[in-house]
């Protein structure tokens, strides 16, 4: 597997060919948006290409300063459950270079159908099994609670370090009222 940072023309292909099926409606940025942030030096796309040149996967990440979140991950469909995922996860990381990488997923502890909650579950250890740890940090963004991972390629920091260093990304780019209306750290 190789691995690499996608071109534009990749980014708007994996996004129309990929990025649209894989996530909902409600959680896809607009691909012009992408796009901005990317000519502001605030994202990254890498990708994930078999040696044939066929296309594995993509992790997309935002960034502030020398934090970074992963904003989106994929295996294409056919390659899933074929151990990619693990590996490509840990290149599109060290490709970041990012002090601190943060995973956000949907809190499993969230009041949601057994349904959901398993496949909740499922991720957090498809993430926890690829290297990432919990960090019992708990946001409220938009109205879904989700659970905060790291991926410690440079070592492991506090909730504070990761808590701040989430909100940072968000203070960065939403207009200050929308941010404070609908980002919130939650303690448990």
């Amino acid at each position: 597997m190789q691995t690499r940072i996608l071109t534009i023309e990749e980014i708007r292909e994996v996004y129309e060919k990929y990025l649209y099926y894989d996530f909902p409606d409600d959680e896809r940025k607009p691909l012009s948006r992408i796009e901005q942030s990317i000519r502001e030096g605030r994202y990254l796309c890498t990708g994930a290409f078999a040696e044939d040149g066929g296309f594995l996967a993509y992790a997309f990440f935002v960034f502030e300063k020398n934090v970074c979140l992963l904003d989106y991950y994929a295996v294409v469909p056919e390659m899933r459950g074929k151990g990619i995922g693990s590996e490509f996860l840990r290149r599109a990381v060290e490709q970041c270079s990012s002090d601190v990488t943060i995973i956000e997923i949907e809190d499993p502890e969230s009041d949601v159908s057994e349904e959901e909650k398993r496949a909740r579950e499922r991720r957090l250890d498809f993430y926890l099994q690829a290297g990432a740890i919990n960090t019992k940090v708990h946001v409220l963004v938009f109205g879904v609670e989700y659970l905060l991972l790291e991926y410690p390629l440079k070592g492991v920091h506090d909730e504070e370090e990761i808590a701040e260093g989430y909100c940072s990304i968000y203070r960065a780019i939403l207009p200050k009222k929308m941010y404070e209306q609908n980002i919130s750290v939650r303690r448990k």
